[in-house]
């Protein structure tokens, strides 16, 4: 059997090997082919392995981006617990994947530019940060990035916040089944008006009227939208990150949306 690094017991340490996705390690103490003190180059981590790690160069380094290519996971926090993957780290790798997967761009281009701060590469420090916000503990509740900055493409601890699934849902715009139309407005062909209806909570949808003019439609679409994302904030002001309940006051449809 051929391995990557050709080590023996009586020359290694010392030596510099090659691993097969963390870059290159030296060799620093060795102990028994159970017990290797090695050190990753690139990082400084040190840990313990065996012989057989070495030679088949299958060594990795917590401390080499390994998750879509940026993603850090450390040492300090589980991504698994008896098998099954941690919230903190399904969260963690959704973002990144979002950001810097190109078959998921493909199939949701929304996320075309997004990016994720340096901050949050760092499984360590994400991991730490999600126990300091409003909300992370909660079921279904989402990580946002789009509420606080309207138009955000960047994840990062100044733009996102937890938000619950109900005020998700409201103000998801679902651009792919709008149309041609101006949000919240279609044409009624056999009314030969156009129609505003507006998005509510567990799927349902309210209708506005019927409107001679698109832009009479929107308008209409408008009012009703910002009221009910006004209502949304009101009703989970003690629950949600103050920011949230900023910005969900704060919050306008714009013709462009």
């Amino acid at each position: 059997m051929k391995y990557l690094n050709d080590v023996t017991t009586k020359d290694c340490v010392g030596k510099v090997c090659k691993s097969l996705n963390s870059g290159d390690f030296k060799i620093l103490k060795y102990k028994n082919s159970k017990n290797v003190e090695i050190q990753f180059l690139q990082t400084g981590y040190e840990t313990i392995v065996q012989l057989g790690g070495i030679k088949s160069g299958s060594v990795k380094d917590p401390y080499s981006p390994s998750v879509c290519g940026v993603g850090i996971v450390g040492t300090k926090h589980p991504s698994r617990v008896s098998s099954v993957k941690t919230k903190e780290y399904v969260l963690w790798c959704n973002m990144l994947e979002r950001c810097y997967s190109t078959n998921l761009k493909k199939r949701q281009p929304t996320y075309e530019y997004c990016e994720v701060s340096e901050n949050f590469k760092s499984y360590e420090y994400f991991y730490e940060w999600c126990h300091k916000q409003f909300g992370f503990s909660n079921k279904d509740w989402h990580l946002d990035k789009d509420l606080l900055i309207k138009g955000n493409k960047v994840y990062s601890e100044s733009t996102c916040v937890f938000i619950p699934q109900e005020i998700n849902q409201v103000l998801v715009k679902r651009e792919s089944m709008r149309g041609e139309h101006l949000i919240g407005v279609y044409w009624h062909k056999k009314s030969k008006a156009f129609v505003a209806m507006v998005s509510k909570t567990k799927g349902k949808r309210e209708y506005l009227g019927l409107f001679n003019t698109e832009i009479e439609a929107y308008n209409a679409y408008k009012v009703a939208k910002e009221s009910f994302v006004k209502e949304q904030a009101e009703k989970w002001k003690s629950q949600i990150d103050d920011r949230a309940y900023e910005a969900l006051m704060a919050y306008t449809v714009e013709i462009t949306d």
